[in-house]
């Protein structure tokens, strides 16, 4: 008898980064807490875990990527060999992950031939067809929201052939030998969150480093508010575009308050110190902001320290005085992700509203001691490089709040390239109306970019009709530069972190034009030396430094 039912593994982005020659820059900067190797896993898997748990089913959610993260030694071939299921589900969300989720399917199918390897996630429903056509070792894709297909695709392999089984699965992407390739009906999405459990967090092995970055030591931990969105960000897989394309999703389904509720006091048990629920609350309306609200102010919690908010667009004092008159915990913070710093721009990309009313957003945080960041993107469509210099005095511009309004928290900037163009976004879907050019159409063409360079200047997924890769680098090296300098300015960062990181950019700089020449040496032992060289550069501070001015002499 097998061990499990269904285990839900989570790979590492890029697979063996820790044997293979790796240069991931500043795509660490986007999600620093994940780790260059984003092993934060899409909370799906356990709402996923638990629906199936509740049905009987034996399942257990393997996070891999940080298991090879905390472990250098930890050999995932022998592990994922010895793990024995019927199925492994390898979630494949965000396209970033394209090389490392189709490695460790690869592993699972070499060392259980007779197992179904299913991907699952955003990116994999996307490009369900040509996945499951060009990876014979990958037996299906489950598209869109996967708790009831993947129930049901445990319930078929147990009374039909495997053939039939698929075809009796909804929601199934696959091939069928004679057929060709297969999509069988979607099933209806649930229209409430309530019915499904995002707290059971000891299905997960190990859940230490996701949970508790080393950075904080705080147990750390999100939950939806809703599933789907009413925006339509042009570059967002997560759009209401998007849920819709992807997830059959017409409206966002919604967590009730009180559901909310119960969820934080289980994580309070848990030992969670700090909670972000993402989506932001006004998108169910006033009166379900207030229940909320209601439902959560005053609780004494024994562990919960701060509970976090995404704010879709800025928000007035009275929103702000009510929700820090009303804290649901000792501490709030709030995010907000203007995508660019011109308005233009933004209002094209689907974000409706002004700098100023950015930056009055800003200062009734830094007044009423509420820590905000600020998260932008650049080199979208409709910029030019002077427009990114306008957005950069945006930056300063908030940066400067710290100085002129007295308060015991930060408003700051923060800067996330954005490297891959989300596919099924707006802006994938229709480049040339968001001025975009698609470098990578095909899935292939994201999971090769991967293998043939370890370097991340060279994975950049796009182009503007304004700016080429090769600026694009050159624009998310700036903006680096320029985020060090204002948090420097702001007491963030000491000057010598600041010099050091600087280093750091400096070096880049360099290695871009570096790994495009390298790139280009079809003597492949002469290649490898060459990578091999700018890895014993970058690993070493003493190398570093010389390298920068060598080359910069």
């Amino acid at each position: 008898m097998v061990a499990y039912d269904v285990v839900l593994i989570h790979p590492p982005s890029f697979y063996d980064f820790r044997r293979e020659f790796w240069f991931t820059g500043p795509i660490a900067n986007t999600v620093p807490i994940c780790t260059a190797v984003f092993i934060t896993f899409p909370i799906g898997f356990v709402s996923i875990g638990s629906y199936l748990q509740d049905r009987g089913i034996k399942v257990k959610i393997v996070n891999i990527a940080e298991k090879m993260v905390i472990d250098n030694k930890f050999d995932v071939e022998d592990f994922l060999k010895k793990l024995d299921s019927n199925i492994y589900a390898i979630d494949l969300h965000w396209v970033v992950h394209s090389q490392g989720a189709i490695k460790v399917a690869e592993i699972c199918k070499k060392n259980h031939p007779d197992s179904i390897v299913v991907l699952g996630g955003l990116t994999s429903t996307y490009f369900a067809d040509e996945i499951v056509s060009n990876f014979q070792f990958i037996d299906c894709v489950v598209r869109g929201e996967g708790e009831e297909p993947l129930f049901k695709l445990v319930g078929n392999i147990s009374r039909f052939d495997r053939t039939t089984a698929f075809h009796q699965t909804p929601n199934l992407t696959f091939v069928d030998r004679e057929k060709g390739v297969v999509r069988t009906d979607d099933i209806k999405v649930v229209e409430t969150l309530d019915s499904l459990d995002f707290t059971r967090l000891k299905l997960v092995e190990p859940g230490t480093r996701a949970l508790t970055p080393p950075m904080s030591k705080a147990k750390l931990w999100s939950l939806p508010i809703c599933r789907g969105c009413t925006f339509n960000c042009a570059t967002c897989g997560g759009s209401s575009y998007s849920y819709m394309k992807l997830m059959n999703r017409e409206n966002p389904a919604f967590r009730s308050p009180k559901k909310i509720l119960e969820d934080l006091m289980i994580l309070d048990e848990q030992k969670i110190s700090s909670v972000f629920l993402f989506q932001d609350p006004r998108l169910g309306g006033r009166k379900h902001v207030e229940r909320l609200i209601e439902v959560l102010k005053g609780k004494k919690w024994s562990h919960i320290r701060s509970i976090g908010f995404e704010l879709f667009e800025p928000a007035d004092r009275s929103f702000l005085s009510y929700l820090i008159e009303n804290r649901p915990a000792d501490g709030v913070l709030l995010t907000i992700s203007p995508e660019s710093g011109v308005e233009g721009v933004r209002r094209a990309h689907g974000r409706d509203y002004s700098d100023d009313d950015l930056l009055r957003t800003c200062r009734y945080c830094r007044e009423l001691n509420i820590p905000l960041g600020v998260f932008f993107m650049n080199g979208l469509g409709f910029e030019t490089y002077d427009t990114i210099k306008q957005g950069w005095a945006l930056w300063k511009k908030i940066n400067s709040i710290e100085r002129e309004v007295r308060g015991d928290h930060h408003v700051f900037v923060e800067f996330g390239p954005m490297i891959f163009l989300d596919p099924g976004s707006l802006a994938f879907d229709h480049p040339e109306k968001y001025r975009y050019r698609l470098r990578f159409k095909q899935f292939n063409d994201y999971y090769q970019a991967m293998i043939k360079s370890p370097y991340w200047a060279q994975w950049i997924s796009y182009e503007t009709l304004d700016i080429d890769a090769v600026g694009q680098a050159k624009i998310i090296l700036d903006s680096l530069e320029k985020i060090l300098d204002l948090k420097k300015e702001s007491g963030m960062i000491t000057e010598e972190e600041c010099k050091q990181r600087k280093l750091d950019v400096e070096l880049e700089r360099i290695f871009v034009s570096e790994f495009d020449k390298i790139m280009k040496i079809e003597d492949l032992a002469e290649r490898e030396n060459k990578i091999r060289e700018l890895d014993i550069i970058s690993k070493d501070s003493t190398l570093s430094r010389s390298y920068v001015l060598t080359q910069s002499g």
